[in-house]
């Protein structure tokens, strides 16, 4: 069955990122209609979210939030889809990027860089910063989840792979990046920092759209690990299909900094990000399935 659906998967790919910009944004609002109103898919999640993020919004602004997303949600994945085919001067001509000379100061002057994002706008075209920046022994990394089919996962990574980008299994990040610090190689590493942390992850909890949040700590323990600095990728849409990408910084040596507090600065941008314009983020996502009462509980089991 895998090997069926990685055909039928490789056929859509191949054939649809052939189609100009305009057939796909049209495809796109099919899509979009059959995905929140026939399907529904998990229309519940986001509706969930959406109304305890913005308790003041009325119902009408929230279904209009949730439009939204859904249209940028479908938007955002055919894009994806699009870029098996797209060229150096295609995603170029749609993105703009801001603090570029920011990056490009630490790199040069030897500093690593871990890059926070988040699951907003169109996050995989991101990659093209690296694009911008001319030094020779510069890497871009970003780390992936595998997926249960291992082709359709070579078929996405390499889709990344095009962008310039090493592509890093999150389950063992440190020894690649070990490597190319042996190498003499100066890293730039994009981490999309939003996903929630498994229980047995959860050590920060912070408020956050109006609700105590867990947050992944792993991008700082990297940081600190290597002192590298740390930034965040805001993203802005400009248009259907262009975005800004908007560097931040967190820290110019994350080592320097308190426990948790590159986290915190993170989740605070990311806060505000949001809040300026809340279609753009992924709320489909089940961002808020645990508590402090549910992980205690949870841990409590695992102990007896």
């Amino acid at each position: 069955m895998q090997t069926f659906n990685y055909y039928i998967f490789l056929f859509f790919v191949k054939t649809f990122s052939l189609l100009p910009f305009k057939l796909v944004y049209m495809f796109s609002d099919f899509m979009c209609f059959l995905v929140r109103n026939v399907v529904r898919y998990r229309r519940d999640v986001v509706r969930a979210n959406l109304s305890s993020s913005f308790p003041e919004k009325s119902e009408k602004e929230l279904e209009a939030i949730e439009k939204d997303f859904y249209h940028l949600f479908c938007d955002v994945l055919l894009e994806g889809i699009k870029s098996y085919r797209m060229s150096y001067e295609d995603i170029t001509s749609r993105v703009e990027f801001e603090g570029i000379d920011l990056m490009e100061s630490y790199f040069k002057s030897g500093k690593n860089v871990i890059v926070a994002a988040a699951h907003s706008g169109n996050w995989e075209w991101m990659a093209a910063v690296y694009w911008q920046i001319k030094i020779e022994n510069l890497v871009g990394c970003e780390f992936n989840r595998p997926s249960k089919n291992p082709r359709i996962d070579e078929v996405l990574l390499g889709i990344r792979r095009r962008l310039g980008m090493i592509t890093v299994n999150k389950n063992e990040p440190i020894r690649p990046l070990l490597k190319l610090k042996r190498d003499n190689k100066i890293f730039g590493v994009g981490l999309l920092a939003d996903q929630t942390p498994s229980v047995k992850n959860i050590n920060f909890w912070i408020p956050f759209l109006n609700r105590e949040t867990a947050f992944l700590t792993g991008p700082e323990r990297i940081a600190k690990m290597f002192h590298a600095a740390m930034a965040f990728c805001d993203v802005e849409r400009l248009g259907r299909g262009r975005y800004k990408y908007r560097i931040v910084k967190i820290a110019d040596d994350v080592a320097e900094l308190p426990e948790n507090e590159a986290t915190r600065r993170y989740a605070q941008l990311l806060e505000e990000s949001i809040k300026r314009d809340p279609a753009s983020w992924l709320w489909s996502h089940r961002r808020w399935k645990h508590t402090k009462e549910s992980v205690a509980a949870e841990l409590a089991k695992q102990t007896v």
